[in-house]
């Protein structure tokens, strides 16, 4: 546990430590992260919903709706999360200006950018012990150690916390794992405020990004497959589900106002009706894809896959919930027209499903301890978290495309001659 606790420590410090750098924007929070934060700001200071002057404060287009409204196509869910600290960050910055400190008392600045910044970290390195805690249950504690760190440092999440902790990514490794920690937790017969409980769990992870509410997929799995297996009536399953829905529905009123009083519509696709195109999803090339395809971006997620097999000698139920789970949230993901997600640090849009793959691969460390020493096991993870460190440093100092495809050049040799070509550009 303390493995985990340094590792999140080491994050926010290295965000701080990036704090002086010089911003062309002057401002912590950046692409996506600024429509987020205008709502924890237009919330908190100005107790309403019109983004008006938190666009024209942090410079974003305005484009009103129906409703004569700036539109907001993300979710409420970060700015939920975010609100105790945001609110901390306005108190200080209160007492400050009341001891003569020149600091912003409105809402914007290195303060607040920086408290919810430092939330995200938080939230998502407990995200993480939540993962370890649920691995234990199953594996040892090597296993469930090695495979949780690999999956913090050797993917988009730590990058997500790190250099773009102002987005939803790292939030959502928090609330998929409290969710899944939850519906892994041993309690049999499950009670009826159990579901109800669970899917205002669910509702939180849809909230975050509304397109991870297939998390349901899971609950719904367990309820059809203990009907198959008689351990459930159908009576029984069919309460259980209405108790889930129900939670889910009354979790997820505050993102049905907001888009009431945006849009004039409590349900909707924001982003608009061509956003996602379902008949026409691009699977394989959401996996493979050198525009930021998630296993040629994150090679240690297909080694992860390959632990489904020992999952499934150990635990089916776990294995077929695992692989469902991921065939949804990749056809959801592949179905959104702009399928490489931006400028994405790979698949971005699949950091919610990290729990799931560290599960998968504390199941392959486990089940090949016979054969495999720990510690080649530790010095193979760490080769991937060196190769996603060059890929972070190419990618973060501009030295690749951000947005297109890369050539197999730069994500091989290139990569790895990072460290020669910043050594070259240093020389004076």
């Amino acid at each position: 546990m303390r493995w985990i606790v340094a590792s999140g420590a080491l994050c926010v410090a290295i965000f701080v430590a990036t704090i002086p750098l010089p911003r062309v924007d002057g401002h912590l929070i950046g692409s996506d992260g600024l429509r987020y934060y205008a709502i924890v700001r237009s919330i908190v200071l100005d107790h309403d919903l019109d983004f008006t002057n938190e666009y024209e404060r942090l410079g974003i287009p305005i484009e009103p709706t129906a409703t004569r409204l700036p539109a907001n196509p993300f979710a409420i869910g970060s700015a939920l999360l975010w609100l105790p600290f945001f609110c901390l960050a306005h108190v200080i910055s209160l007492v400050l200006a009341q001891l003569g400190v020149a600091t912003p008392v409105d809402g914007v600045g290195y303060l607040y950018e920086s408290a919810v910044c430092i939330a995200t970290i938080g939230y998502a390195s407990a995200g993480f012990l939540l993962t370890y805690w649920l691995v234990r249950r199953l594996y040892n504690v090597t296993s469930a150690l090695l495979a949780t760190l690999a999956m913090w440092w050797a993917t988009a999440a730590v990058y997500y916390m790190v250099a773009e902790p102002s987005m939803s990514h790292g939030l959502t490794i928090f609330s998929n794992a409290l969710f899944l920690w939850m519906w892994s937790s041993p309690t049999r017969p499950r009670p009826r405020v159990w579901w109800f409980v669970l899917g205002l769990l669910g509702a939180l992870v849809a909230l975050v990004r509304w397109q991870e509410g297939v998390v349901l997929v899971v609950p719904i799995i367990e309820l059809i497959v203990g009907i198959h297996r008689r351990q459930l009536s159908i009576a029984n399953a069919s309460g259980n589900a209405l108790a889930l829905t129900a939670g889910f529905a009354i979790g997820f009123v505050p993102q049905m106002i907001m888009w009431a009083t945006v849009y004039g519509t409590p349900l909707i696709i924001p982003q608009g009706r061509n956003f996602m195109v379902w008949a026409s999803p691009h699977p394989l090339a959401t996996l493979i894809s050198s525009r930021h395809g998630l296993l040629s971006w994150h090679p240690l997620l297909l080694l992860a896959a390959f632990g489904i097999v020992p999952l499934w000698r150990r635990q089916r139920a776990l294995a077929v919930v695992a692989v469902g789970l991921f065939l949804v949230q990749l056809y959801v993901s592949s179905a959104v027209v702009d399928w490489w997600a931006g400028d994405a640090f790979g698949g971005r849009r699949f950091t919610g499903l990290l729990p799931v793959f560290t599960l998968t691969l504390a199941a392959l460390l486990s089940a090949s301890q016979q054969r495999v020493r720990t510690a080649s096991w530790a010095i193979l993870l760490s080769l991937f978290v060196v190769w996603n460190g060059l890929c972070f440093t190419q990618y973060r100092l501009g030295l690749i495309a951000r947005g297109d495809a890369l050539t197999w050049r730069e994500m091989t040799i290139d990569r790895l001659l990072i460290p020669w070509t910043l050594v070259q550009k240093l020389r004076p």
